[in-house]
């Protein structure tokens, strides 16, 4: 019974060296998912440089976001997030269901580059796209997960504030400001949303923002005819 109890101690003491070691690790965790499971979501460069998050109360900081152009397009990148402010519930992050409450993104570089009738950030947005075209799944339509199955994210609160897109055609660049996004509530009917649900989600709306305030500069005469063409063809808008 007493070598029972030793090996017993020894087994508790052994769980609460890894479970402290994961928390401390906890931006190194993120990081690394960050940057494996990016590129495999937009099929683009994809490169987080740093994480630094509180094991204990979730919040902190992600630095150096660069997500890259589909292939074809010429500007060095679709997205160049500075610094991202996250605060998350720690012990999900080595879950099935990681939970975020907040996600605030301040003066991101948004590159729009337009070519004929298509942008980079169409194409980025058809990456992110179901392969069989279709909307992510209504909560009442989505299987429940399966052992092995990728996991699935909620976002309470996601703001991108402070916005400039860089409108970049023929050889010229133009700035365009766009309002606040905010979206709440992200994946949260639905139990959850995959990484690549998130994204489309996210980048949908975004580029709808974009298209929208470049068309509003180029009613002031400040784009191109075709700009204005390619622009209004973003998700299916009238030419």
């Amino acid at each position: 019974m007493k070598k029972l109890l030793i090996i017993l101690g020894v087994l508790l003491i052994i769980g609460a060296i890894a479970f402290a070691v994961i928390l401390f690790k906890l931006g190194t965790i993120v990081k690394t998912a960050v940057n494996k499971v990016g590129p495999t979501i937009t099929q683009t460069t994809f490169v987080l440089n740093s994480a630094d998050i509180s094991p204990f109360s979730g919040k902190g900081t992600l630095k150096g976001l660069t997500i890259g152009n589909p292939k074809g397009w010429t500007t060095e990148h679709a997205f160049f997030l500075k610094e991202i402010s996250i605060d998350l519930v720690p012990k999900s992050v080595t879950a099935d269901h990681i939970v975020i409450n907040s996600i605030l993104i301040d003066n991101p570089e948004i590159i729009c580059e337009i070519s004929g009738l298509n942008t980079n950030l169409q194409d980025l947005q058809k990456n992110l796209q179901p392969s069989d075209g279709s909307q992510p799944a209504a909560a009442e339509q989505k299987p429940e997960a399966k052992p092995g199955e990728e996991p699935k994210i909620e976002i309470k609160s996601f703001r991108m504030q402070n916005v400039t897109i860089k409108t970049a055609v023929g050889g010229k660049v133009y700035s365009v400001t766009i309002p606040d996004l905010v979206m709440n509530d992200l994946g949260t009917k639905e139990g959850g949303l995959t990484p690549k649900e998130l994204s489309f989600a996210v980048m949908k709306e975004i580029a709808t923002q974009a298209s929208q305030a470049a068309l509003k500069s180029a009613a002031k005469g400040d784009l191109k005819e075709k700009a204005v063409e390619g622009l209004r063809g973003l998700f299916g808008g009238k030419k």
